[in-house]
């Protein structure tokens, strides 16, 4: 690509990749790498609340008119592929804990409760990173030598 403007499809590529549902892009092929919880959502809307293809993604953010109506077809045959895998949609590793819950649409009370073990199981994940983490900091505030013109708060 060097110093060559993004084409179109690139740029539209870029701004779908901040979807929360979009795990990766890679601008070489031109791919969006979907979340699980993206198939998930896509397979209820589909089966569900018998969207079509197009409007299912772009109910989840995705806009067709510069990403293509293909994208949208490709999805949709992969989220019922999935779909159609005895407890894809009810497993909590199905799941990505870190999606917000109004992100998710609605949902079965067996495929709420497993999106919520999900999430329970990454804010765990996310309080011990933190609690090692600000272990860590405190050690280096406390064995840090100390100066009259920059003191340090215990207190912290």
């Amino acid at each position: 690509m060097g110093n060559q403007p993004y084409t179109a499809i690139e740029q539209a590529i870029i701004e779908a990749g901040d979807n929360d549902f979009v795990e990766d892009l890679d601008l070489e092929s031109k791919k969006l790498h979907y979340s699980k919880d993206f198939y998930v959502a896509m397979y209820k809307l589909l089966e569900e609340e018998k969207m079509s293809p197009i409007e299912a993604y772009e109910s989840l953010g995705f806009d067709t008119k510069k990403l293509g109506k293909n994208r949208a077809y490709r999805a949709a045959k992969q989220a019922r592929k999935l779909g159609k895998k005895k407890g894809y949609t009810i497993d909590p590793s199905s799941y990505d804990g870190s999606v917000p819950r109004d992100k998710m649409g609605e949902m079965t009370p067996e495929e709420e409760l497993a999106y919520q073990q999900a999430r329970i199981i990454y804010l765990e994940k996310f309080i011990e990173f933190q609690k090692k983490s600000h272990h860590y900091w405190r050690l280096y505030i406390h064995h840090r030598k100390r100066s009259k013109s920059r003191p340090i708060y215990d207190g912290i």
